[in-house]
């Protein structure tokens, strides 16, 4: 049932009745309908004593309506015509307590219900017998043809009995393109600071109706500049002047700002955009090569959950935005059609986010958009997604072949922790292959996990090896080597001839040897030096069927050795400075 045949209704209902002539349509319908726009919001005011409550009870004797919800502290009453809700409620005037919401309601004229109400263009009356309108303040209809927000009375009464007001401002002059009056825009900025007395519930609500228009990053730029988004969610306002860098021709609010712009009109996605950047200001760093921002991903989706609890959103919600936020920068250094992205990191996205994914492909598309135009990758979500489609429906289909459970029974193992990182492992091998079968996951694991053990053994040994020398005044690079031998003569070719496998063996050697290091602390350059060349030379001698990747392989670790020991030196230094200046 529309609203023009619950109006004609109740119409036909109430005439002849004490009703009639007393019982007015208000508020956003009468508006709506002056500008020519639907609206089923349907409001009653009835010029009686406790007039919203007796036609609300005469509706449902009459069998129109439903049995009316009544609310004694507020003199109103909630029915339910044709499935629409209708309100009710007598000419009244408040009185509102300091700092209290909930207001003292007594019977009132219909020109103290017009001035107790929020703006001019929402104080209009229509007669529901007569249709006849009527502009008590005399400024609603001015102000409709205008387009103005205006307060119909004092802006400090009006924002004080009710500071949400002030941002039921900004969300009305958004959604007309409307301007705010002056002395409206003066009271919004005295009396900013009374929101905080409003529910974060009641502030969310229209945070959400804001995110939800045509328009929503101008009434974003509205809150800021009225001091009002500092009580809604302040941690915004750090991104305001953040540089960005040269990917960015914009600073980070600005961004954000074109991140909305971009993005359809579902609250989960305005709200991801909103908050997508939130972690920048606190990971900021600039060095010879620019502005960074590492990590800002998984320090906004903690930050963004926080403040989604804060605002009392749905607990699902909160962790599909803060999913969103956490991996909107996955796909950043995959080329700019996703070329670099390999087909087991796609599936990984699919099974991380699930049912999330085309929400998270929506964000990435406005954030690539909302880049400087060398850097927008426009074309790499559409490429993403055409991929995605070829393997969706396969994939969608599969899952994960075996449990926690079934890890713990075939491996002998105790419940823990290490279950549950055994389960990654085996998701990582599965999505590598979707074909794999739980039986080959489970033999795949036990090869991996011996693989493991005897790594750990391995740097035992050397680590053992180097402290043994060094009390003995044996030549520790020379322990080194013999150990290595050793780890060598007993390890089957198979695991040589695997370029993975032996580049393992031989990076836990040099941990081992570096472990040593660390408590025996020999000279860190030469030990290095001769360390990594010994395990190299060793491993080039014992298996020539690597040699031909086992050069690249010990050339990075010899590189690297020297600059991993120097650090371990000199953050030994600063511990012991730092005890002497204890």
């Amino acid at each position: 049932m529309n609203s023009k045949m619950i109006i004609s209704q109740i119409r036909s209902a109430i005439k002849d009745t004490e009703f009639a002539g007393k019982t007015f349509l208000v508020g956003g319908f009468v508006r709506d309908q002056l500008m020519g726009n639907f609206s089923d919001d349907l409001d009653l005011v009835v010029a009686l004593p406790d007039g919203g409550r007796k036609l609300a009870r005469f509706l449902h004797e009459k069998s129109i309506s439903s049995r009316p919800v009544i609310y004694d502290n507020f003199g109103t009453a909630l029915i339910e015509i044709g499935g629409k809700k209708v309100e009710l409620v007598m000419a009244r005037k408040e009185s509102y307590r300091d700092k209290d919401r909930k207001p003292e309601v007594e019977n009132g004229s219909l020109q103290e219900d017009v001035f107790r109400r929020d703006f001019t263009i929402n104080s209009l009356l229509q007669d529901i017998i007569s249709d006849e309108i009527f502009d008590i303040s005399g400024k609603g209809k001015k102000d409709i043809q205008a387009g103005i927000i205006r307060s119909t009375s004092s802006p400090d009464v009006i924002f004080r009995e009710d500071p949400l007001r002030m941002l039921r401002a900004v969300r009305l002059a958004n959604r007309f393109n409307f301007s705010i009056e002056a002395e409206t825009i003066t009271g919004i900025l005295q009396n900013s600071t009374m929101l905080r007395h409003i529910s974060w519930e009641r502030r969310r609500d229209e945070l959400e109706k804001m995110l939800l228009q045509d328009e929503p990053d101008l009434a974003l730029t509205m809150l800021v500049e009225l001091n009002l988004m500092q009580h809604i969610v302040p941690e915004l306002l750090a991104l305001i002047g953040l540089e960005q860098g040269a990917r960015h021709d914009r600073d980070a609010w600005q961004h954000t700002l074109q991140v909305i712009r971009n993005i359809p009109p579902k609250i989960e996605l305005r709200l991801a955009a909103l908050l997508h950047d939130i972690g920048k200001p606190l990971v900021k760093s600039e060095n010879a090569t620019g502005i960074h921002f590492y990590r800002h991903e998984q320090v906004g989706a903690r930050l963004a959950a926080d403040i989604l609890n804060r605002l009392k959103f749905p607990k699902e919600m909160t962790k599909q935005i803060s999913q969103m936020i956490r991996f909107h920068m996955r796909l950043k250094y995959c080329g700019p059609q996703a070329e670099k992205l390999s087909d087991k990191a796609l599936r990984k996205l699919l099974w991380q986010t699930r049912c999330n994914c085309d929400d998270l492909l929506q964000l990435i598309h406005a954030d690539n958009l909302s880049h400087h135009p060398s850097y927008n990758l426009k074309k790499q979500i559409p490429q993403v997604q055409k991929r995605i489609k070829a393997i969706q429906t396969k994939f969608e289909k599969s899952s994960l072949p075996l449990t926690g459970k079934d890890i713990i029974l075939y491996l002998k193992l105790k419940p823990g922790k290490e279950i549950g990182k055994l389960l990654d492992t085996a998701a990582d091998m599965w999505l590598e292959n979707p074909d794999m079968s739980r039986d080959d996951i489970l033999r795949k694991l036990e090869r991996r996990i011996e693989m493991e053990n005897k790594e750990s053994k391995i740097s035992q040994k050397v680590k053992d090896g180097v402290i043994k020398a060094y009390h003995a005044g044996e030549d520790i690079v020379k322990a080194v080597g013999n150990v290595t031998k050793e780890v060598i003569s007993t390890t089957k070719n198979e695991e040589l001839n695997n370029k993975e496998k032996a580049q393992k063996l031989a990076k836990e050697a040099l941990e081992g040897a570096k472990e040593g290091f660390n408590q025996v602390k020999p000279p860190v350059t030469d030990f290095a030096r001769k360390a990594s060349k010994t395990i190299s030379d060793n491993f080039k001698a014992h298996a020539p069927t690597v040699a031909h990747f086992v050069k690249d392989v010990f050339e990075g670790i010899v590189d690297g050795a020297k600059e991993v020991i120097d650090e371990t030196k000199k953050k030994s230094c600063c511990e012991e400075d730092e005890e002497e200046n204890k």
